[in-house]
């Protein structure tokens, strides 16, 4: 399996987001990177950091990927054409050497709870009929939309009382991992290609880094772990 991720130098919600630490000052991206680095797999970092590549090639079986230029144009305009990843992802297969039947594993770092268990556990199902596989977060609540602040309802009657343990879960997908090969990706070009699975993670592996509050909970549960080890 090749896991392949991308680290921004700049972000919007959370300055500096990728740079952040999180325990023991160590940075976010370097916090998730370093949770899956493992002689098994090769793992490549596509990145427009220059300290981002210098520190990357100081770590084992991880390789630094330098962004092309019409992806760091592409970024400049993502709030008009969407986000480039998808094309990343897509680049990435096409420029390596690897095998077609390849697994590639698309993860984010802003996902600092992923572990390698959980993706091998993941990524075995693509052996059973699935040509992809997502993670995702199970919510058995009520859930809504608005319209005009008019509220809409997605998974339950509004005209009567129920249990959450009786409405039909929705599921959120996570950052924290895509998963397929290297023929399906290049084949539908896109990251979830085909039959997708849905595997769920728990509260802490579903945690995602998109806003400061979340920065402050992902420090805490960091620094609580090392306490327990």
């Amino acid at each position: 399996m090749k896991l392949f991720t991308i680290v921004k130098e700049n972000s919007s919600r959370v300055k500096n987001k990728n740079f952040q630490t999180i325990s023991s000052d160590i940075p976010l991206w370097e916090w998730t990177v370093s949770r899956l680095v493992s002689d098994d797999h090769e793992l490549y970092v596509n990145t427009d950091s220059d300290k981002v590549l210098n520190q990357v090639s100081l770590m084992n079986k991880v390789y630094g990927i330098s962004r092309s230029e019409k992806h760091i144009e592409w970024e400049k305009n993502s709030d008009k054409i969407g986000s480039p990843v998808e094309d990343m992802l897509i680049e990435f297969c096409e420029n390596s050497s690897i095998s077609p039947s390849e697994i590639i594993c698309l993860f984010h770092v802003t996902s600092p709870f992923n572990d390698l268990l959980t993706i091998e556990r993941a990524s075995k199902y693509l052996s059973q009929g699935y040509d992809s596989v997502q993670s995702v977060k199970r919510i058995q609540d009520f859930v809504f939309t608005t319209e005009d602040e008019k509220i809409i309802p997605v998974n339950y009657n509004p005209s009567r009382v129920q249990r959450t343990q009786d409405i039909p879960p929705v599921f959120m997908s996570l950052g924290a991992f895509f998963i397929s090969t290297k023929s399906k990706i290049l084949e539908e070009r896109k990251r979830l290609p085909g039959r997708t699975f849905n595997y769920e993670l728990d509260s802490v592996g579903s945690i995602e880094i998109d806003y400061p509050s979340d920065l402050q909970l992902a420090r805490h549960v960091a620094n609580s772990m090392i306490k327990l080890n």
